[in-house]
């Protein structure tokens, strides 16, 4: 499986280089199919990353839709945050058996993206099936996609900043294929809320937060509910609505 990761990353290239490059070195993957996306502004910064850096767009949103455009129709891309300092594979062997698995069962189950499991916690994912098809929250943080360049599959509610573009995307796959991958025991470590870079901390992403899941809610009433929590965080919750896709197998 000829697959690529791609990393966006903005104003954070020790973390990148010590964390998510860091990670992938100890997993064996290949430097040359390692893609860091950044910006003008940072290219003298991220000399210290030694892999392909590619000058793209500001803003998470307009990042990851140049790099869907950077690439070929077909192609199997892993997108990866900045700061993953570890990744749990279960019982896949190794990262690079994980990736290859993932993308095979994928079109197996006609479907064009997959993820992981959102929380590290092993004792969350214990019990969990280890693959689901249904509308599930597929986490940015890290995931897959083969690559299409599908107007359809635009994200246009979050795109102003980032917030909740992942739980955009997610209902997009499911709108035009019936299908999302997930596989549930699998998980990795990172910081959601950082301090630099990226989108911003915890604080600063809650009003955004907000309204992001109210016009979410508003246009896929069907599909999720607004759920407040008490750190004061606003999410809209995907259901769990069965996925309408056969497989191959």
């Amino acid at each position: 499986m000829d697959y690529v990761i791609a990393i966006p990353s903005y104003h954070r290239s020790e973390i990148c280089r010590d964390k998510t490059l860091a990670m992938l070195s100890k997993h064996h993957i290949p430097k040359d199919k390692i893609y860091v996306y950044i910006v003008k502004e940072d290219e003298e910064a991220y000399k210290t990353c030694d892999v392909k850096k590619i000058i793209g767009k500001k803003g998470l949103v307009q990042q990851r839709q140049f790099i869907i455009e950077y690439f070929p129709e077909g192609k199997p891309i892993v997108f990866l945050d900045d700061d993953i300092e570890k990744i749990d594979v279960d019982d896949f062997k190794t990262l690079d058996h994980f990736i290859k698995e993932a993308f095979r069962i994928t079109k197996e189950e006609n479907a064009y993206i997959w993820g992981v499991y959102p929380v590290f916690n092993p004792f969350f994912r214990k019990n969990k099936p280890r693959v689901t098809t249904c509308l599930n929250y597929i986490v940015g943080a890290f995931y897959g996609i083969i690559n299409r360049r599908n107007p359809k599959l635009k994200l246009s509610l979050t795109k102003e900043n980032g917030q909740k573009e992942d739980v955009e995307r997610s209902l997009l796959y499911f709108k035009q294929d019936g299908v999302v991958v997930r596989f549930n025991k699998v998980g990795f470590v990172t910081k959601y809320y950082g301090k630099q870079g990226g989108l911003g901390t915890f604080e600063e992403r809650l009003e955004p937060m907000k309204k992001a899941s109210y016009l979410l809610k508003q246009k896929y009433p069907e599909y999720g509910t607004i759920l407040t929590r008490k750190t004061g965080m606003t999410e809209f919750r995907l259901k769990k609505i069965k996925s309408t896709k056969k497989s191959k197998s």
